[in-house]
């Protein structure tokens, strides 16, 4: 936050906003080419966490709002979702998520629990991350017009691979 006042310069900013676009997709898209559990969780924090430097370089109010927002919903869901993986390798001895289909059968508690924490990570309009999703791409406006269909494909892939 102290230093986004230094990216003001519009090559510069263009830059870091390119790198920051590339990096995102292709952490989005290697998520949704994932079949381990645990890599699934720890590239999903990646992708949360790689929009807040993002979000630093609009230098809005809303963009700030927006970062908080992802902090706060990336600190509920992904430590909980690491210790439903936990939970899941302690029964299965498998973090392969097609082994793991049948959870629902042998444990709904848990099959439970790993729905309402990717419900803190789905950004679709019922679910909390959806208000964050939305600040996300308007305060994207604010830097480049273009970039917010990036950053649609951007919460259609994440859907993608939270439906999985």
């Amino acid at each position: 936050m102290r230093f986004s006042h230094i990216c003001d310069y519009p090559s510069l900013l263009v830059f870091t906003v390119s790198y920051f676009i590339l990096r995102t997709l292709f952490v989005t898209l290697t998520c949704c080419f994932q079949s381990d559990f645990k890599r699934l969780v720890a590239y999903s924090s990646v992708s949360h966490m790689i929009t807040i430097p993002f979000l630093m370089l609009a230098n809005r109010q809303l963009a700030m709002k927006s970062a908080l927002l992802v902090m706060l919903f990336h600190g509920l869901s992904s430590p909980a979702l690491f210790i439903l993986v936990r939970v899941v390798y302690s029964l299965f001895q498998t973090r392969q998520l097609v082994s793991a289909r049948g959870i629902l059968t042998l444990s709904p508690l848990l099959s439970f629990f790993l729905v309402l924490a990717f419900f803190f990570t789905l950004s679709a309009p019922p679910f909390p991350s959806f208000i964050r999703e939305v600040f996300f791409i308007v305060s994207s406006l604010f830097l480049t017009k273009f970039i917010a269909l990036m950053f649609l494909f951007y919460a259609f892939l994440s859907l993608l691979y939270n439906l999985n």
